[in-house]
């Protein structure tokens, strides 16, 4: 990749304040570039044309909730190694267990923390970039 690339962060989040938030946190804490999905369906669509680096999926979502998503996104050989890390209210154990099962690779809680949010996309940002350099 050349130097000036920019990894490319989808997040998927229904709710335009939280959608705001997480792209700022993507795109001037982390500095990366956004793009923005407003349900699972829209995710799918994404994905496959933008290929991210990393998906940002909230699991309550209309159309196609994230978990569908997910596994969807993990069964398509063209998307399957994508990190997906759960941004979600949902923070039951059982939650977080399903969204693992899902295809998960991290798990945040809302309401969350902008430094430990930074914090995961960065460190699944760069261990991607590892395992294909």
């Amino acid at each position: 990749m050349p130097k000036d690339h920019k990894e490319t962060v989808l997040v998927v989040e229904d709710e335009v304040d939280n959608r705001e938030i997480i792209r700022t946190v993507v795109e001037e804490l982390a500095g990366l570039n956004a793009l923005v999905a407003e349900n699972g369906q829209q995710a799918l669509s994404e994905a496959h044309e933008h290929k991210p680096d990393l998906i940002l999926m909230d699991m309550m979502l209309p159309v196609l909730d994230g978990f569908q998503a997910c596994e969807r996104l993990k069964k398509d050989p063209e998307t399957r190694d994508i990190p997906i890390i759960a941004l979600t209210a949902l923070t039951r154990p059982q939650d977080r267990k399903r969204a693992i099962e899902a295809g998960c690779s991290d798990y945040v809680d809302k309401p969350f923390d902008l430094d430990l949010l930074t914090q995961k996309i960065l460190s699944s940002v760069k261990a991607k970039a590892d395992t294909f350099e």
